[in-house]
């Protein structure tokens, strides 16, 4: 199955609207549900079911941003067949209901904006009360004729970003950043940017944004004051959904440091 994968992620791509199961998917290319599962962890990093959902919620988000479908169409189109399921996901991995991100999408883009300085994102539900933190450091590196307006970093608890990072950063004013105060725990370091546009929506859908991440997983104390650098990219076939909500992230972070 390992030289299928780049055939397989297609294959669900391509097929977002079908109401299919990891299991039917697995089927269709002759493999059994737990043997499908088991080697696309083991050869891609993402658990199949999570990265499925998140290439759904993907497709609604970018139905809804260009206003191509009301909120019903965009779940049948990403193969909801549930509206209430539908909700659910996409308020899971982005942080707002589908109606309330389309309300949003101005205002939070005005806010957003407003930034003009390096501004840390800490999601206190994830953080430990145990004394002992640590910290580690991380550089960025972008191609020359790239202008970007956000670069944004974060530690994540699982390799697709379809949810709040344990702790973020986004810089405005230099290319490196120390996190400090982070519990003991295995993470993902991952990043994106968003380039210099007078689109709002560029800041909301990062489907072809440049990224990067560290393959390895960042585990502390053992990685404790390390360095890493990341490499800012094109997006790969093989890439999973960003579906953070930058600009929510952004204006809580505001709202906090206030």
């Amino acid at each position: 199955m390992q030289d299928r994968v780049s055939e397989i992620l297609i294959y669900m791509k391509e097929n977002l609207h079908e109401e299919q199961s990891i299991e039917d998917i697995a089927g269709h290319f002759g493999y059994s549900k737990y043997y499908f599962s088991r080697t696309f962890k083991q050869t891609t990093g993402f658990a199949a079911a999570d990265y499925l959902s998140s290439l759904k919620v993907e497709q609604a988000k970018q139905d809804l941003l260009s206003k191509q479908a009301d909120v019903t169409h965009a779940s049948l189109n990403a193969g909801f067949m549930s509206l209430g399921t539908f909700s659910k996901n996409f308020t899971e991995k982005t942080g707002l209901s589908p109606r309330e991100y389309i309300n949003e999408v101005d205002r939070l883009y005005g806010l957003a904006q407003t930034l003009d300085h390096n501004l840390v994102y800490r999601d206190n539900n994830n953080l430990s009360c145990n004394k002992l933190t640590y910290q580690i450091h991380a550089s960025v590196n972008y191609p020359e004729d790239f202008q970007p307006a956000i670069i944004f970093i974060g530690l994540f608890n699982t390799p697709i970003p379809n949810h709040r990072p344990v702790i973020g950063v986004a810089l405005k004013d230099n290319l490196h950043h120390t996190f400090k105060n982070i519990p003991r725990g295995r993470y993902y370091l991952l990043t994106c940017a968003v380039e210099k546009t007078l689109n709002p929506l560029r800041f909301f859908d990062l489907s072809d944004c440049l990224r990067g991440r560290i393959e390895q997983t960042i585990v502390l104390p053992g990685d404790h004051h390390k360095e890493f650098s990341l490499v800012l990219r094109p997006p790969l076939p093989e890439d999973p959904p960003i579906l953070i909500n930058l600009p929510q992230l952004l204006t809580d972070s505001f709202q906090r440091k206030g």
